[in-house]
């Protein structure tokens, strides 16, 4: 059984829906925490195995207003992190140049703590799944068995 961080940053509520989606498929096998407003805590935390970090991006690409806390954290203190292994699920609008922007500078700064990718990072375009719970479960359903 893994001890798993879920991290959510959302902007409109859809980020904070698919982690509740992806921690009921966890849950059934691991022990999960949602954390909405994320901190360098629930990072580093020794107790936590694994990290899936849930965020859509602001119409600019930015980190969200409840992810930017720990984003400036984790870049101004840069905790190595190399026992960790992480995921990271992006939300966005592919009409927008900046699609998926947050998630993917969430991932590149894992990578810079030298966090294990557990898997590539999985964008969930807003054109196609406008409520992205169910594709959310289903990629909990198939990264579930990255998780041993």
């Amino acid at each position: 059984m893994a001890n798993i961080n879920v991290l959510v940053g959302t902007v409109t509520g859809k980020a904070l829906d698919a982690a509740q989606a992806i921690a009921a498929i966890f849950e059934s096998q691991h022990c999960v925490q949602v954390c909405l407003n994320p901190t360098i805590d629930d990072v580093i935390s020794e107790q936590v195995d694994i990290l899936v970090i849930v965020t859509s991006s602001t119409g600019q690409g930015n980190v969200p207003f409840s992810m930017l806390p720990l984003y400036e954290q984790l870049q101004a203190l840069s905790p190595l992190i190399p026992a960790k292994r992480f995921a990271v699920v992006a939300l966005g609008d592919s009409s927008y140049a900046t699609y998926c922007q947050a998630g993917a500078t969430m991932e590149q700064l894992m990578l810079e703590l030298q966090g294990q990718s557990l898997c590539p990072r999985f964008n969930i375009d807003a054109l196609e799944h406008y409520m992205p719970g169910a594709i959310a479960r289903q990629w909990a359903e198939e990264t579930m068995k990255l998780i041993a």
